[in-house]
């Protein structure tokens, strides 16, 4: 596929790391809109003094290095686009992220100007994974075909207006990409996104993990996985919803915590590709459907498969 080259207008988003393994070269799409690209090196080492570091802190102390990758929108002429450039990338990112939960840690990013100030609005985000699979690797380009086939689909559930669906990658992403950065609120944030799919009701602990473990009953769990999910929801979720969990001051969880966060993070991702895998016809009813018919479509919902479940498992450290 010939990509277009970078041009004016153009919003490029920039990495402390987002490891490829270079087996291809770039460009690659990777979504509607957006490609995987070389880092502007010439840019930035051209840019006004200072700029780069703000872009990327600690970019011009020696020995830091360069991710040698970045993410690239083209440029939109419509500003009445639903999805910005911004939102695009973003996409992109949690694409990635549900392929695979490598460490990604985002820099900043800016849009490309004209010859004379290459640089134009730049932003810092610093923003990281809560939780990554440790030695995991490399993106590779089929993984990065894979994640834009996935990104393709969160465009088109944004455009199918699928409320609750998008509410759960919502909550996910928030999670995954590392918009929050407490594992507390993290943790509350990704039985939010199980729940949203799921719609427990009566009682919530039984009905959600009866439905999310026949629904994941292809993937292997270290232990009874609707045991698990039951009992994080009592004694984990249920009580830091309710302000009597013993939670640390500050971002980190204790080990034993932790370890459970990982399992409730994958649960939630394969949930999550699961649904995005489904037919549109059977996603608009669990999505946007209400009532005991959607409670019996729920109930019946069991080992997940279909196109992004391909070659999944669990990656629970």
């Amino acid at each position: 596929m010939n990509l277009p080259t970078p041009k004016q207008g153009d919003v490029f988003l920039l990495f402390h790391h987002l490891p490829y393994d270079f087996s291809a070269e770039l460009s690659l799409p990777l979504g509607p809109g957006v490609c995987l690209d070389t880092t502007p090196q010439e840019w930035l080492d051209s840019s006004d003094q200072g700029l780069a570091d703000f872009l990327l802190p600690g970019y011009s102390l020696p020995g830091m290095g360069l991710n040698n990758c970045c993410l690239r929108c083209f440029y939109h002429p419509n500003p009445e686009e639903e999805l910005s450039q911004r939102d695009l990338l973003f996409l992109s990112v949690l694409a990635l992220r549900l392929h695979s939960p490598i460490d990604i840690r985002i820099g900043g990013e800016f849009r490309l100007g004209g010859e004379e100030d290459r640089i134009l609005d730049p932003t810092l985000y610093e923003i990281s994974s809560s939780w990554n699979r440790e030695n995991f690797g490399r993106y590779t380009p089929a993984a990065i075909t894979e994640s834009g086939s996935i990104a393709d689909r969160l465009v088109a559930v944004e455009q199918l207006g699928l409320t609750r669906l998008q509410t759960g990658l919502i909550f996910f992403s928030q999670v995954t990409i590392g918009l929050s950065k407490s594992f507390q609120l993290s943790y509350i944030g990704l039985f939010a996104a199980l729940e949203v799919l799921f719609l427990p009701s009566g009682n919530k602990a039984a009905t959600l993990s009866r439905r999310v473990s026949n629904f994941l009953s292809n993937f292997q769990f270290p232990e009874s996985m609707e045991k698990w999910i039951k009992d994080e929801y009592i004694t984990g979720r249920h009580k830091l919803a309710h302000g009597i969990h013993d939670a640390t001051f500050g971002a980190e969880l204790r080990p034993p915590r932790r370890q459970a966060f990982g399992r409730l993070h994958e649960i939630t991702r394969l949930s999550l590709l699961g649904f995005l895998s489904l037919g549109d016809e059977e996603l608009c009813e669990l999505s946007n459907g209400s009532g005991n018919s959607l409670q019996k479509a729920l109930d019946k919902l069991s080992g997940a498969s279909g196109t992004f479940l391909k070659n999944q498992k669990m990656w629970l450290g």
